[in-house]
């Protein structure tokens, strides 16, 4: 019996046999979307409680069987549950699903991994509390999970790291410790003081392999007086700089309150049917057809959505200066619905027309998750995210760049820019279909060819492929990569006995290190000594 096997055995007792999940034909771990062939389904188990998680953590120490933790398991896009390597055990946080307080006094909640976004929406809209949250493009994923891989949404509360306030972890070695103000006992200010005494330490655990994250405080937004959903449509794609300037500058101004989404006419018709109600020819669509596809979609070839929230007056006047802003402006408009309650009343989402009832309303949907079978109706996809300055020409050329490598490649370029006040996440997708393997290979070459065109310009993904950790942290080179020899000095002085999810972000510990790791079949790197 080897390592592996015997280790699920003994988790049996901790978590219980129906929570230690075999890898078989019809159960186990895998990637929806796998981008490499050779994929295998993997084992794991599910802890209930920070108690078992800690025992499955000694237990990894103590049979040398290393762990891949995750909350929920739905990054998608990224490489899902996947693990680095084929040693590996899933550890499934989903269990820990607990929300364990929410105050709309202070506006903050207390929730352990597995809760999703919809979980929190609906507990808010169940207990009458006066809180909007912050959500991603999809619902069904951990709140805490999305926090930690830096992952954001469309309200002002959107850049969800920022959000959390105090962590509990559980550190490799199985020890519990609390960040921030709760590292005091008997104390109510760890969801409501970032600070606690000495260095901060929060930072550490996101993006990371240095402890397990089971309890955040949260903060959310209060429940806003009115609502404003706006859109700028424009015309011409050659005018995407004038937008991305004025939209960036008015988001530093604190005009715009939420960090804007920009999409392309790709990106429209991803969520109107599939490629060939659109066009049936090989390679990407052309630019004729594409504004054909527009005007046939009464859209521009940039789409721009900001919302509003707040005082109705405030709201009034911070729509006046978007509209002053574009007025004059050939090929642009500006359209906007601002919501109100009846009678002076607040808001409701009853008050909002479904079109608007939407993320920058924050309200969790399973919506876009119908883009995946632009390609095909087995589809998938992988997301490519480089970090750009909000410079509008600058971000207009590594457009042209990023649009003429997805023509060499043969697919449709998909943009969902999302503009913060001096960066932008520019969101590229790439759609195909599962097991194509032909079609996949281009996938492959398309995502290396953008990550080493990004780097040349000195940019980089915010997160990461699993398949492509390691190339990435390779782009972080400074004093001949410092950054990581200090994160593998962390990994090796925390994690001894390297269990706990080797190989995340590019960070391995020391036992990798020394022998190399072997990567599924077919993954585009592996991991070599250094």
């Amino acid at each position: 019996m080897d390592a592996q096997a015997r280790f699920l055995d003994q988790a049996e007792a901790v978590v219980g046999a129906d929570n230690v999940v075999r890898a078989t034909p019809k159960e186990g771990y895998i990637d929806p979307y796998p981008l490499n062939p050779g994929r295998a389904k993997w084992p794991g188990v599910r802890p209930g409680t920070v108690e078992e998680v800690q025992d499955i953590v000694r237990l990894a120490n103590s049979t040398g069987v290393p762990l891949w933790s995750f909350s929920k398991g739905k990054n998608l896009g990224y490489g899902g549950p996947e693990p680095r390597t084929r040693d590996m055990v899933a550890l499934d946080l989903s269990r820990l699903n607990r929300i364990i307080e929410v105050n709309d006094q202070l506006n903050y909640a207390v929730i352990e991994p597995g809760v999703s976004f919809f979980d929190l929406f609906e507990h808010i809209q169940e207990q009458e509390l006066k809180l909007w949250m912050s959500v991603p493009a999809l619902g069904w994923g951990s709140i805490v999970g999305n926090a930690l891989d830096r992952g954001y949404g469309m309200t002002p509360m959107g850049d969800h790291v920022q959000s959390i306030c105090g962590m509990e972890v559980i550190l490799p070695g199985g020890e519990l410790v609390r960040t921030g103000m709760w590292a005091m006992e008997g104390t109510e200010l760890g969801p409501i003081f970032k600070g606690g005494f000495g260095p901060t330490l929060d930072g550490i655990f996101t993006q990371s392999n240095l402890g397990i994250v089971t309890k955040i405080g949260l903060w959310l937004m209060p429940w806003p007086d009115v609502y404003i959903n706006g859109d700028v449509v424009v015309e011409r794609e050659e005018d995407m700089p004038k937008l991305v300037d004025i939209l960036t500058q008015l988001r530093r101004e604190d005009v715009i309150q939420n960090n804007a989404l920009c999409g392309n006419v790709v990106r429209a018709a991803t969520m109107n049917g599939p490629r060939s109600r659109w066009y049936e020819g090989e390679g990407s669509i052309p630019d004729e057809r594409l504004e054909e596809m527009r005007q046939e979609m009464g859209i521009g070839q940039w789409n721009a959505k900001f919302a509003i929230y707040g005082d109705k007056g405030l709201a009034e006047r911070r729509l006046e200066i978007i509209r002053e802003r574009f007025t004059g402006m050939e090929g642009f408009t500006v359209k906007a619905r601002l919501y109100e309650g009846a009678d002076g009343m607040q808001v409701a989402y009853a008050d909002i027309a479904d079109i608007d009832r939407t993320q920058m309303a924050g309200v969790p949907t399973l919506k876009p998750l119908s883009t995946v079978a632009w390609a095909a109706e087995n589809g998938g996809h992988i997301d490519a995210a480089p970090i750009i300055p909000a410079r509008g020409e600058e971000v207009w050329a590594f457009y042209r760049e990023a649009k003429e490598l997805y023509r060499q490649f043969g697919f449709d370029l998909y943009i969902g820019y999302h503009l913060y006040p001096r960066h932008m996440v520019h969101v590229t997708m790439i759609f195909f279909e599962n097991d194509n393997q032909e079609q996949l290979a281009r996938a492959r070459a398309l995502y290396a060819a953008l990550l080493a065109a990004a780097r040349s310009h000195g940019y980089a993904p915010y997160r990461s492929h699993v398949d492509y950790m390691d190339s990435i942290a390779d782009g972080f080179d400074y004093n001949n990569n410092a950054i990581r020899r200090l994160q593998e000095t962390l990994k090796d002085a925390l994690d001894p006995q390297g269990i706990l999810s080797p190989g995340k972000q590019g960070v391995w510990p020391r036992r990798y290190r020394e022998v190399g790791a072997e990567t599924p079949n077919g993954a585009e790197e592996s991991v070599l000594p250094r």
